[in-house]
């Protein structure tokens, strides 16, 4: 979705975030004009149908033969298909998640100038606290604030991660910890399903792989049917693994229809994304999802991006292809392309149209 850049962007106000600004303002009736966003008539999220994404057993993966190779085929399946899916008997404690989500929800209410420690229009710096989309450039505003910061099985930038709430480094160690875990485990399924060895996709990820953290928080909106929490977009890594409060917020294209996602306790939420497309040569897909806000209840997402190494060259597997002409994309260092996708105001995929071989695709 293109944007229409606002005059008042640079409003110091609106840069404090959403919650400063619902904070601080009394019985807030209507959205401020700088977050109505061009939304088609026919794409409001009030009119995204209710539905659910393929359910996968993760534990089928560790069963006996049979129930491993129809675990594989659900979840190839669902990559081709939907490049979204649920997963379920993952292996994290609910006990675990419910604390991620207290710990990021305490530093989202702490003072204004706590958090702007981390602030930044650097879409590569380490650790950022921000508003809206992450890029620096002028765009129509979006209602949500994020925290984003690198993580991985060493995570090297744990000294940079807020201290504040103090136990939020130690519970999200852990939890991503965790999360890596499950995300190596579908990796593997998918390796599998693409007719590629097991360990295919985990050693295309560089030595370490890269993983990220965004937080979000989703203030109550006074007009949710004018504004967007994130605009349709992919993401730019391999797999996010997403889960939330409690409260439904996140919509997918599937089949040119916008379907709403349902919250559902003690889950996890994974699609695809623009490096496992790229990676299939095109057979699985990275898919637009978009963020909507609601009038009664603050959301809070917290998804986990999993990734390759920044300096990673990232094009299609080669026993997918017998000749170069076959790739549908070109070859591309991962961090020049974070970068690319991170700095656009369009949104949707277009840092991934940018690097296909051919206009027909």
């Amino acid at each position: 979705m293109e944007t229409t850049l606002q005059p008042n962007y640079l409003n110091q106000d609106f840069k404090k975030g959403v919650k400063y600004l619902v904070d601080n303002s009394k019985d807030m009736k209507m959205v401020p004009s700088e977050f109505v966003l061009p939304i088609p008539e026919g794409e409001k999220p009030s009119l995204a149908i209710d539905g659910d994404i393929p359910v996968i057993d993760l534990s089928g993966l560790n069963g006996p033969v049979e129930q491993r190779l129809s675990t594989i085929r659900a979840l190839s399946s669902a990559c081709a298909e939907w490049g979204f899916f649920r997963v379920i008997n993952h292996g994290i404690e609910v006990s675990l998640m419910d604390e991620m989500v207290r710990v990021v929800e305490e530093f989202f209410n702490l003072p204004l100038e706590e958090k702007m420690r981390y602030g930044s229009e650097d879409v590569m710096d380490p650790v950022r606290y921000g508003t809206s989309l992450t890029t620096p450039r002028k765009h129509a505003l979006h209602w949500r604030d994020y925290l984003r910061h690198y993580a991985g099985p060493v995570p090297h930038t744990y000294h940079l991660w807020p201290d504040n709430p103090p136990t939020y480094r130690d519970v999200a160690k852990e939890y991503l910890k965790e999360v890596w875990q499950v995300a190596q485990k579908i990796f593997g399924g998918i390796s599998e399903g693409l007719g590629l060895d097991p360990d295919y996709i985990e050693r295309s990820l560089g030595d370490e792989g890269t993983q990220m953290i965004i937080s979000n928080f989703y203030p109550p909106c006074p007009e949710p049917n004018k504004t967007l929490g994130l605009a349709p977009h992919s993401d730019h890594g391999g797999l996010t693994i997403l889960m939330d409060n409690g409260i439904p917020g996140l919509q997918i294209k599937h089949n040119q229809t916008w379907y709403s996602v349902p919250s559902v306790p003690g889950t996890f939420v994974v699609n695809l994304g623009d490096f496992l497309e790229i990676l299939s040569n095109g057979k699985y897909k990275s898919i637009e999802h978009r963020a909507v806000v609601n009038a009664e209840a603050k959301r809070i997402s917290i998804g986990a991006g999993h990734g390759p190494a920044m300096d990673a060259i990232i094009q299609p597997a080669g026993p997918l292809i017998k000749e170069k002409s076959e790739s549908t994309y070109r070859p591309i260092v991962y961090e020049d392309y974070i970068r690319e996708q991170q700095t656009t105001t369009k949104r949707s995929k277009s840092a991934l149209h940018e690097i296909m071989t051919s206009s027909d695709n």
